[in-house]
């Protein structure tokens, strides 16, 4: 396994999901890539980050009673004004 198709499938969860072989052949590039082990480690904490954003604006929206509706983005000044 190269790389790019390792960080393809890592990135768009397929690894995860993928035949044995395809996980052994993963998991085994891994240990002999650096890049890639470091790729993986910041691919798990920025998921981390983002599952820990997600609470907080989830727990925020429930807070606010604000949960299920969509706002709306602040409205523009009109230009050349």
């Amino acid at each position: 396994m190269r790389c790019k198709e390792y960080v393809f499938l890592l990135s768009s969860g397929q690894l995860a999901e993928a035949p044995l072989g395809t996980r052994l052949a993963g998991a085994a590039h891994r240990l002999m890539c650096r890049h890639c082990r470091a790729f993986t480690a910041n691919d798990r904490a920025l998921s981390a980050v983002l599952a820990q954003h997600a609470e907080r604006v989830q727990e925020g929206d429930a807070a606010s009673g604000d949960a299920g509706e969509a706002t709306s983005p602040p409205a523009r000044p009109p230009e050349g004004g």
